[in-house]
Order: structure tokens, then C-alpha cells, then sequence
């Protein structure tokens, strides 16, 4: 009867014998692997999650043309399942963890210092940085390079920060009272990434004059493509994404990027070596950082290593650690100042508060902001974080879970798996946050801030491999909203409602970032005597 059937199927006796081979040859493949995964799957058991495929595990929950729909499958499945709960994505297990309790395990524990090996896919374009490196360069990098922002030399940024939104109100004014709406992001992203190429690396690129703006569109095209690697599970893949046409244009707009920062850095070392020259002063190094006012720069500090035993930055290094602060500082801040003035267009009440704390630090005085000024911004930086809360800008963190952790009474993350966290799940947890889709400012007074977990808030990562530039983003933040806030009232139609997030590398408003701008105001009652 078999026989009957394959030569039906139009297969000789000899075809059938080797299709059983490879059936029964595939089949002990998969039992020889289920068993050497045995205590792996038994522990992968506890977590709850969907059912999963052999071999594809849960892809088909990821696989899908729109970021979208991924985020929103994501906030399906965090109410279908109690954190933590797992995905696999084929024989990868993935554990989503939400919960503070148990993001401060993860966070703090030195068994997940490790970045998953998905973060592998980043090294096209930004190399083994601070956000990517494995352990060991990780701890050597950011000891060498966190002097680089300690209070004092990040209050020789602020002028540069002023006047990057200075030039904001420039180039925006032409809409100003025409009643016109406008997509504000284009006028944000050039200058976060001229104030970072500036303030950390001591070379103006003069992005917001329109020059290098092909280096501008680079940076957010290769963004765009990392991402259509990492949400589709089959480019994972090196043998099938090395034939795709997304590989072949990611090569061309990385190399196009890395030559921009390279040539950034041999400018840079012209300015330190005329500098040197010129004044009988040492080479910029690690030891004379406090003495030398050009060793404020981080490129400088990595120049400088090269007369520093410690640790040495290869030109390679160097170029690895320009492109993870160009990318982890401008697109960052800019995305969440356009998000943060798209809430107070949409809350007039609020932006009257942020403009009344302006007033009460400015007054009528169109003057620069000091850090004496940054410290005041209290209310402004309860706005900003309320900001991160709703949009934080990244969808997800990974770890490498190196070796088995205990984060429950009933669960242990084992090692070989990567744990999952994703700020915008914690961030909208009822549990954590009354009226989470709401935008209130009064969730990071004092007092709220005190009543609830650390861990409530993740928008900058946490424990030692947190954001090393927060303290920079939010003074570039503040420098910004408080400038643009003086020189402008913002109005929009849009509801929160209407509000579409969408996800590359960074979180985004699909539709923009739309609003009207109309002068402000300053009303007599406001004056001062």
C-alpha cells in the first residue's frame, strides 16, 4: 500500500528509501537535541507564553512588514501573560520581564552584564562601542571614558547647546503665525546631532545650515535597516541576509557613515596638534584632563590615550565610540523633545505651567541658559520624564543571561537565554502607574517618585550599564524645550488617541510630529517691576 502511494506521489522505490532516511535522520536530530536541552526546555516550562512551532518557536508573532503591529502584539501578549513570560524565536528563548522587582535583578546582577548576541547585528554600523562591547571592553571603555561627564565638563557644553536652539527658533520662524501645520522633527534632528558633534568631539558639522545632510539621512537609513534585520527572525541568518538587497545597502550606508566620523576624527587630531604646537603645552592625555581646556572634548580623551598606559583606543575604537554617541545622543534627545512639545501642544494647561517656571527663572530677559538655570527646571524635567514614560526611546534592552538567576519563587532565567525589556511595558503597567495612558507630569513630583520603585522608570536603561549621557540628555533637553518654550506657543489638533508609535532601532511617531507655532506672548501681569 506504501508503495502504491509514493509511486502515486510520482517517486520511485529509490526516492522513498531516501526521503525515510532524512525523515528518521531529522527526527533523531530533533530528539538528540530535545534531550541535550532537556533541563533548558523543563526550566523554559515554568514561564508562561503562546504555544510555539518546532524549530520557527514563536517568529510568527514578530513576523510581520509593520513595527506597528509588532509593538502592539507585544502589549497583546504582556496582558494574555503575567511577566515574566517567554517567546522563542526558533530555539532562542526570550523572557519578557516587567515587573521592577525583577528588572532590578537583571539590571544589577553580574550575571546579565553580557549584551545579547542580536546587539551582533549593530556592529555593521557602530563596531563594539559602549552600548555593544562585550564585558570586559565595556568595563575598560567606560571607566576611561566617564571623567568625560562629570558635572564640570559638561557645563562647558551649555553654551553649544544654546546655541544649537538658538538656531531651531531660526530656522523655524518662518512659520511662526502663518497657521500652518508642520512636522517639527526636521529642524530637531539636525541640531542634536550638531551639538553632539560639538560638545563631545570639538568639530562643527553645521548640519542646521544645511551642510552634511546626506551624513543626516545616513544615519537614520542605516537605523531603519538594522531594524528590518532584527523584527524579521529569517534575516537572522547570516547566510540568507548576506544575499538580501537590505545587506547590500546597509555596507553602503555604513561605509558613507564611518567615513564621515573618520574624517571628524582627523580634523579633530589636526585642531589638537596645531593646539599643541602652538602653545608649548603636553600632549592632550587622561592625566592633564582638568589643566588642558581642549581635553573637555571625547575625542580628545581618546586621542590622548594613545600617551596613556591604562587602556588604548585604536583608530578603530575611536571611530566605534564617535558613531555609538552620535547615534545614542542626537536622534535620542531629538526624538524626545519633538514627543515632549507634541504633549504640551496637545495640553495647553501644562505648557502654561512649563512657560510660567521659564518666566519665573528668565523673565522677560531673552538670555542663555546657565546650569544655575538647568537646576531650577524642575517642573520642565517632570514634563520630560512623563515624555519617556509615555515614549520611551527605546523598544527594547537584552541581556545575555550567562549563567542561571533566580528572579522569582517560581522561576529561573537559564543560561543561554536572553531576558527581554521592554520600558514601554513597564511604563503603561497599571499596577505601576495610575492612568498610565495618560500624560501627567505629577507622576515624577517628589513625592511619587518616592512611593514607587526605582525600577518603575526605565527610559535610560539601569544599573552599571545604564545611560552614561543621561546627565547630558537632559541638559540639552532643557536647554532646547526652554528656548523653543520662550520664543514659541505650540497648538495641534492631534489627540493622544491619535497618536501611532512605531519602532526602528528607536521609538517613533509614525505620523510625525505635528503642530502650530504662534509667538509668545508675554503678557503685562508677567512683567516684573
Amino acid at each position: 500500500m506504501l508503495t502504491i502511494e509514493w509511486y502515486a506521489l510520482g517517486l520511485n522505490e529509490s526516492t522513498h528509501v531516501l526521503f525515510s532516511i532524512i525523515f528518521i535522520c531529522v527526527c533523531l536530530i530533533w530528539g538528540s537535541l530535545k534531550w541535550q536541552n532537556y533541563h533548558f526546555e523543563k526550566l523554559a516550562a515554568t514561564f508562561p507564553g503562546p504555544k510555539s512551532l518546532p524549530f520557527i518557536g514563536n517568529a510568527l508573532e514578530l513576523i510581520d512588514n509593520n513595527p506597528e503591529d509588532i509593538l502592539w502584539n507585544l502589549r497583546h501578549l504582556s496582558k494574555t501573560y503575567k511577566s515574566p513570560f517567554r517567546l522563542w524565536l526558533g530555539g532562542k528563548l526570550c523572557v519578557f520581564i516587567t515587573k521592577p522587582e525583577d528588572l532590578q535583578i537583571i539590571f544589577n546582577s553580574p550575571k546579565t552584564l553580557e549584551k545579547d548576541a542580536l546587539y551582533g547585528f549593530l556592529e555593521k554600523a557602530v563596531g563594539t562601542g559602549l552600548g555593544t562591547a562585550p564585558v570586559d571592553k565595556w568595563k575598560r571603555t567606560r571607566k576611561a571614558l566617564a571623567p568625560y561627564f562629570s558635572p564640570k565638563i559638561l557645563t562647558s557644553f551649555v553654551p553649544v547647546m544654546n546655541e544649537r536652539a538658538n538656531i531651531i527658533v531660526q530656522n523655524i520662524q518662518c512659520h511662526c503665525g502663518t497657521g500652518a501645520e508642520i512636522d517639527i522633527f526636521p529642524y530637531f534632528m539636525p541640531a542634536a546631532l550638531d551639538t553632539v558633534c560639538e560638545s563631545a568631539f570639538g568639530v562643527k558639522i553645521n548640519t542646521q545650515q544645511g551642510q552634511n545632510s546626506s551624513f543626516s539621512e545616513s544615519l537614520f537609513r542605516v537605523s531603519e535597516l538594522l531594524a528590518a534585520r532584527l523584527y524579521k527572525p529569517w534575516l537572522h541568518m547570516d547566510w540568507i541576509y548576506e544575499k538580501t538587497s537590505y545587506a547590500k545597502e546597509l555596507n553602503i550606508e555604513c561605509e558613507a557613515v564611518r567615513r564621515f566620523v573618520y574624517n571628524v576624527i582627523q580634523e579633530r587630531r589636526k585642531t589638537i596638534t596645531r593646539t599643541n604646537s602652538s602653545s608649548d603645552q603636553t600632549p592632550v592625555t587622561n592625566a592633564n584632563i582638568h589643566s588642558n581646556l581642549s581635553s573637555r572634548y571625547l575625542l580628545d580623551a581618546m586621542y590622548g590615550s594613545h600617551e596613556n598606559g591604562s587602556f588604548r583606543f585604536s583608530s578603530q575604537d575611536m571611530i566605534d565610540e564617535a558613531l555609538t554617541f552620535l547615534f545614542a545622543g542626537s536622534e535620542s534627545t531629538a526624538l524626545t523633545n519633538c514627543f515632549c512639545l507634541l504633549m504640551l501642544a496637545m495640553h495647553p494647561e501644562i505648557q502654561e505651567k512649563v512657560f510660567k517656571e521659564q518666566y519665573g527663572i528668565f523673565g522677560n530677559e531673552n538670555r542663555p541658559v546657565t546650569t544655575e538655570d538647568i537646576d531650577k527646571m524642575e517642573y520642565t524635567e517632570q514634563v520630560i520624564k512623563e515624555t519617556l514614560r509615555l515614549f520611551p526611546t527605546l523598544p527594547f534592552i537584552l541581556r545575555s543571561i550567562e549563567e542561571g538567576i533566580k528572579i522569582t519563587q517560581d522561576h529561573i532565567l537559564p543560561a543561554g537565554s536572553t531576558a527581554v525589556i521592554a520600558p514601554l511595558l513597564t511604563h503603561y503597567d497599571s499596577t505601576l502607574w495610575k492612568q498610565p495612558k495618560q500624560f501627567n507630569p505629577e507622576n515624577f513630583s517628589t513625592e511619587n517618585v518616592e512611593r514607587r520603585h526605582k525600577y518603575s522608570f526605565i527610559a535610560f536603561s539601569g544599573g552599571a550599564r545604564g545611560c552614561i549621557g543621561t546627565k547630558y540628555g537632559m541638559m540639552a533637553m532643557k536647554t532646547t524645550l526652554s528656548i523653543f518654550i520662550r520664543h514659541f506657543t505650540v497648538s495641534t489638533i492631534i489627540g493622544l488617541k491619535n497618536i501611532k508609535l512605531t519602532a526602528d532601532l528607536l521609538i517613533r511617531s509614525k505620523h510625525g510630529w505635528i503642530m502650530k507655532l504662534e509667538p509668545r506672548v508675554y503678557q503685562k501681569s508677567r512683567q516684573r517691576s
